[in-house]
């Protein structure tokens, strides 16, 4: 009986750590618009400056913004961008691009219902035999917090004042905020950059686990 209870916690825990070691599988809901002609769209080797709101030029959402921006220059540079890296070089950048990112966590997931449980559970439970489990242990559970996120990209032709392109990007679950989850936000909110299939589309991406 303890060779088959051993057996059982060795065959749980290996697949604890099969799942741990599987990429987190982020889903998100993007639409994007482009209203550039063919020949006024960015070419590789662009230049390009960030541009802020007033609300995003001190403080706490300054810090912010640097972060997302910093996390959005490589995506950037896959699509043959270039972030300005002098006075001289911003003044001439054609581009303008602009951020604009929050965050709202929630209780729980909105499926779970509306009224609190927590309490114990068992963990590590074992099947013996004929549907008999076995517990090893209790552990006090509470319900984990929802995360949702969304993110607005905009690019602005400087030399004419126009907006160009826009992109919004929602992503949602239990995960805090982290880079990670922000950068793969704001490469869903760029797939397809700079010719965006028309209408609203779910584009996954994967990361590794925290």
């Amino acid at each position: 009986m303890m060779r088959c209870i051993r057996l059982w916690a060795w065959l749980a825990t290996a697949a604890l750590l099969a799942s741990c070691a599987l990429p987190l599988r982020l889903e998100h809901e993007v639409r994007s618009q482009a209203a550039w002609a063919d020949a006024g769209r960015p070419a590789a080797g662009d230049r390009y400056v960030f541009e802020r709101l007033p609300s995003q030029r001190g403080g706490d959402a300054a810090r912010e913004q640097d972060t997302l921006e910093s996390l959005a220059e490589p995506v950037l540079a896959n699509y043959g961008l270039r972030r300005a890296e002098t006075s001289t070089d911003g003044a001439a950048a054609p581009w303008g691009v602009q951020i604009v990112a929050h965050s709202v966590r929630y209780p729980y997931a909105p499926w779970d219902p509306p009224e609190p449980r927590p309490g114990w559970i068992p963990q590590g439970q074992i099947i013996v035999g004929r549907g008999v489990v076995s517990s090893i242990g209790l552990v006090w559970h509470t319900r984990p917090p929802y995360y949702v996120r969304e993110l607005t990209l905009t690019v602005r032709d400087r030399r004419s004042g126009d907006v160009v392109y826009e992109t919004r990007a929602m992503q949602d679950g239990p995960w805090a905020d982290a880079p990670p989850l922000w950068q793969a936000l704001l490469q869903a909110a760029l797939d397809g950059f700079p010719t965006p299939p028309s209408g609203p589309r779910r584009v996954v991406i994967e990361r590794p686990r925290p």
